[in-house]
């Protein structure tokens, strides 16, 4: 193990991440929990025990970051995790990162090779689908002229790659909102799915080419739709603190769905009742359920909202763990009403991929862009 990497702080056994972390929830196995990995982890660490052994241990985090954000000593595992991984990484993440990068031309390639794969995850095989797009449900209308300002869609992944549609409802709304909206440039990935799976040199690379594309731009700003976008490129794994444009693109980074606030909204269609829930992901910096909660009200429709079910997507982890990642997403689905026509909505693109792939008849998936239509 190298001399340089150590667990920084002490956890106290509090326990209080067992309470949130989707993989205990499923095994009930004390040393996959956040408290558990951490102690064992540490102990590898003083021991000198293989690091092979430290990482395969490691690889049983989905990266939610529930655990950090309950953690009274803020200890961040899902970050040492990332930092441990990174030391050696395995081809599985290695596979993720060229999925991300490289989207639907590497599609071909995992069809024929999908069965040297092993266990392969649902996820996978949800991107060589073709998904029928839900009919909107709200039509959006302007609610008053706003000051104009430069913005720029990022689509993430998903919407760059997979799900395009919600690029081009995304840029609609900038424009229906007021804002100057300017062609897409050739982002790359926010980061995350790239540094949760170790893979931190092509973090730093993908990190600093956004960092240089926004630049060129002359700062606008950033809206995402994906909540693990708002979080890889807000908070990446890398430490890049001391370049100094890297604080003014943070805060340039915001939640689109913020901006519904400022429509106004109508029904685009009659619809069936539908039983509409609100999937919460676990990353991004708003309660986005609330948000389209209250809009749906205005119109006297109801939306459940759940905020403690993490799906078991987790990026390179559906990969390395597939049967885990359908355990989790079970769990996921254990909680939803079964009634016919049930919508689950949620504002995180690979939670889409996750739910479509696991999702039981009685349901459907959507991100909550496909249900607004900017009549155009």
């Amino acid at each position: 193990m190298p001399e340089n990497y150590s667990l920084k702080k002490e956890c106290v056994l509090c326990g209080r991440c067992l309470e949130v972390c989707p993989i205990f929830r499923v095994t009930d196995k004390e040393e996959l929990s956040p408290r558990g990995k951490g102690f064992l982890l540490g102990h590898y660490l003083e021991q000198g025990i293989k690091l092979k052994s430290a990482i395969d241990l490691a690889g049983f985090c989905v990266g939610c970051n529930r655990c950090f954000k309950t953690c009274p000593q803020k200890i961040n595992l899902p970050l040492e995790i990332a930092r441990l991984k990174s030391l050696h990484p395995d081809w599985k993440s290695w596979i993720w990162s060229r999925i991300v990068k490289s989207g639907t031309g590497l599609l071909p390639a995992i069809k024929s090779g999908k069965a040297i794969i092993p266990g392969t995850a649902p996820v996978l095989k949800q991107v060589l689908l073709n998904k029928p797009r839900l009919q909107p449900l709200l039509k959006a209308m302007r609610k008053k002229q706003l000051k104009k300002h430069r913005a720029v869609v990022f689509p993430g992944c998903v919407g760059q790659h997979f799900r395009p549609e919600l690029e081009k409802t995304a840029f609609q709304l900038l424009n229906l909102l007021g804002y100057e909206a300017l062609e897409t440039p050739d982002w790359q990935c926010c980061g995350y799915p790239l540094g949760s799976a170790g893979l931190l040199e092509q973090e730093k690379k993908d990190t600093m080419k956004n960092l240089d594309l926004w630049l060129q731009m002359d700062k606008p700003m950033i809206f995402v739709f994906c909540a693990t976008c708002e979080e890889g490129l807000r908070n990446p794994f890398g430490e890049y603190q001391s370049h100094y444009p890297w604080k003014l693109f943070r805060q340039s980074v915001h939640p689109l769905i913020e901006q519904l606030a400022f429509l106004e909204f109508e029904p685009a269609a009659i619809h069936e009742k539908r039983k509409i829930v609100w999937h919460q992901p676990c990353h991004g910096s708003v309660d986005s359920g609330l948000i389209f909660q209250n809009i749906l009200n205005s119109l006297n429709r109801e939306l459940t909202i759940l905020n403690n079910n993490c799906c078991g997507m987790g990026g390179s982890f559906a990969i390395q763990n597939p049967k885990l990642s359908s355990s989790i997403a079970e769990e996921f689905w254990k909680g939803i009403p079964q009634t016919k026509s049930t919508v689950i909505l949620t504002g995180c693109s690979g939670c889409v991929l996750q739910l479509e792939a696991t999702k039981p008849d009685f349901a459907r998936v959507a991100h909550w862009l496909e249900f607004i239509s900017t009549g155009d």
